[in-house]
């Protein structure tokens, strides 16, 4: 009955990207019993609709990408919010996206003070199943914007101290020839 449910209100169809459990991928087939998603590695999964308790369709209608971008704490944050509304509307503006892109790009701001660096938080809407490939291009070139602006994306650091004996040891220790 369900699978009858799901094909009739129009929850689901051949063609979208959902998940279930912890399992997603591209709808390649529903009967009235089983739904068949293949992911990304070619695996197939083929899930009795009893099993599906809770079904999440990525490409209903319209899709999101969602960027969370990281800037280091020495950024200027009002540079790189403008550099990202700049580089999406850029995008949206090219030929080759924007068919692809439904909405300008949605800057939301700082959304969390991270252990390395400072997360902004943005969003572009785009026609189902092109998401993944609006959010590489903008991932491109908000790299190559961020570095020719000098905002630095942080990335985890090792800082080794040691205790004060140890440093004065090696302060007095010989210099040895390699």
């Amino acid at each position: 009955m369900t699978g009858i449910f799901l094909i009739v209100e129009d929850i689901v169809s051949v063609g979208d990207i959902i998940r279930i459990g912890d399992s997603g991928g591209l709808v390649e087939q529903m009967t009235l019993r089983t739904i068949r998603l293949r992911d990304f590695d070619g695996t197939v999964h083929v899930f009795p609709y009893s099993e599906a308790q809770v079904l999440h369709n990525l490409t209903k209608s319209f899709s999101y990408y969602v960027f969370d971008l990281q800037v280091s704490y020495r950024s200027d944050l009002d540079a790189a919010l403008a550099i990202m509304k700049r580089v999406g509307a850029r995008l949206k503006s090219d030929p080759d996206f924007a068919d692809k892109i439904l909405e300008p790009i949605e800057v939301v701001g700082v959304d969390s003070l991270a252990d390395s660096g400072v997360v902004l938080k943005a969003r572009i809407k785009t026609r189902p199943l092109q998401q993944w490939n609006v959010g590489r291009e903008y991932n491109r070139r908000i790299k190559l914007a961020f570095d020719e602006a000098g905002v630095e994306i942080p990335f985890p650091h090792l800082q080794v101290v040691l205790p004060e004996r140890q440093v004065a040891e090696l302060a007095r220790a010989p210099a040895t020839a390699s």
